[in-house]
């Protein structure tokens, strides 16, 4: 196994950033000025994943989205984009005066200043038993903070001519996976580019980061919102490069295959953000696979990863036109029919006179020219398999259209067609002891 860290200058500093969030998520009642009415009470706390506006007055009783609504904290004015539930609350006191109340859920909001062109950074926060090295399945870059070496922290990718580096860290008692733009750029284009490059983490190594997203501009404006998808566990992962991580997995058979394993490069993660971002049909297929596996449901997987193989069947194969004989060898294909016909008459008394003119009848077609735009669709849904390169066996062409394996298969559809060149672990491997059931497959599967 070849050292994947690429060592390089990479001077990193999250320092202000991360005590900004910090001061966000210590908010508990904070005084702030309603921008317009400022001789209005108003406190802002946060609680968990959202942040709560309560006002001493009935501000509105519009739809959400029909609300502008500013407000000031220590100097800086920020602006609201998106609310949550709204509540009115009334209350008689006892000198018979009435007093208002009205709480509102911020799910987006940016502070004046935030630039729409710059250099971003984005903060994903995550539990902190989820901060592990990236280095189990990506090569990596070191990058360099606070004084110290990080080897096995940072990913950097490359997407449309500009460069992003993704890196993990532990900060207090908390997780965050920070997304940082290394050239200028909007900041619509940074997002969708997040949103890529999260789906295809997220693909590799199971851990899709969302729920709340804070992002700084290169002069300290800053973005929040809780309106993105969750973060989502994965169940499965294709690659690794421990196989003693795996307790299925007897210590000779690890010993052989840890030499073997590879790693995903930055030009194969590059080219998977690629094309996440700009087909469609991949960025389904992962967001799918990562949903049903996060709900660890054993009726929803089977069918979702059935219409996700058919549906990268579809996307992958190169259109083929004209006649094409099975084997185009003449000579072999006499001999491999007069040997089948020996086979039949060998079984001919378990079987009906009947039975053994059909399939008799059949062996003479068998090497008949097919057109190879009309297909089984067994074979429509092997078709980019073979064209890729990925061998299937013949259990794999037996249940390519029902529910087993197929996460499997759709792995190597998807690493295959990024570039990748190594091994895949096998899922279906590991409900042999579960299930005491032998399939005669092998842990890890090359492509």
């Amino acid at each position: 196994m070849k050292n994947s860290t690429l060592k390089i200058e990479n001077n990193k500093d999250f320092k202000v950033e991360l005590n900004n969030i910090t001061k966000l998520n210590s908010l508990d009642n904070s005084v702030v000025k309603i921008v317009g009415h400022e001789d209005l009470k108003a406190n802002l706390s946060k609680r968990n994943n959202t942040f709560k506006l309560t006002v001493n007055a009935r501000l509105t009783d519009k739809r959400n989205e029909d609300i502008n609504l500013s407000f000031a904290l220590d100097g800086d004015v920020y602006i609201t984009e998106q609310l949550g539930n709204i509540s009115n609350r009334t209350e008689c006191i006892k000198d018979k005066s009435i007093e208002f109340e009205t709480s509102i859920e911020l799910n987006s909001f940016t502070s004046e200043v935030f630039k729409k062109e710059s250099k971003y950074k984005a903060f994903f926060r995550t539990d902190i038993s989820e901060i592990k090295t990236f280095h189990k399945e990506f090569e990596t870059i070191t990058h360099q903070r606070q004084g110290r070496e990080y080897f096995y922290d940072c990913l950097r990718i490359k997407l449309n001519q500009k460069e992003y580096d993704v890196t993990q860290l532990k900060y207090e008692d908390k997780g965050f996976y920070i997304f940082e733009s290394l050239q200028e750029q909007s900041y619509d284009e940074f997002s969708n580019a997040c949103f890529s490059m999260q789906q295809a983490i997220g693909f590799i190594n199971k851990l899709m980061v969302g729920g709340e997203k804070i992002v700084f501009d290169n002069e300290g404006g800053v973005y929040y919102t809780n309106y993105i998808r969750p973060t989502i566990k994965g169940m499965y992962s294709p690659i690794t490069t421990n196989p003693y991580s795996y307790l299925d997995i007897d210590r000779k058979i690890a010993d052989f295959y840890f030499p073997k394993l590879t790693r995903i490069s930055l030009e194969n993660l590059s080219n998977l953000v690629y094309k996440i971002h700009t087909e469609p049909e991949f960025s389904t297929a992962i967001l799918v696979i990562l949903e049903v596996t996060s709900i660890r449901s054993l009726l929803l997987i089977p069918s979702s990863f059935a219409v996700i193989v058919e549906q990268l069947s579809k996307h992958l194969s190169e259109e083929e036109f004209g006649l094409e004989t099975p084997i185009p060898n003449q000579s072999l294909a006499r001999k491999i029919i007069k040997e089948l016909h020996i086979v039949i008459d060998n079984n001919k008394n378990t079987i009906t006179d009947n039975s053994v003119l059909k399939l008799k009848r059949r062996l003479n077609e068998i090497n008949k020219p097919t057109n190879k735009k009309y297909l089984t669709n067994n074979e429509r849904l092997t078709r980019p398999f073979e064209q890729l390169g990925i061998a299937l066996t013949l259990h794999d062409i037996a249940i390519i259209d029902v529910s087993a394996k197929l996460y499997t298969l759709i792995s190597k559809l998807i690493l295959k067609s990024i570039g990748y060149s190594g091994y895949v672990y096998n899922q279906s491997k590991f409900l042999e002891k579960c299930l005491n059931f032998e399939t005669g497959e092998k842990y890890f599967e090359k492509i």
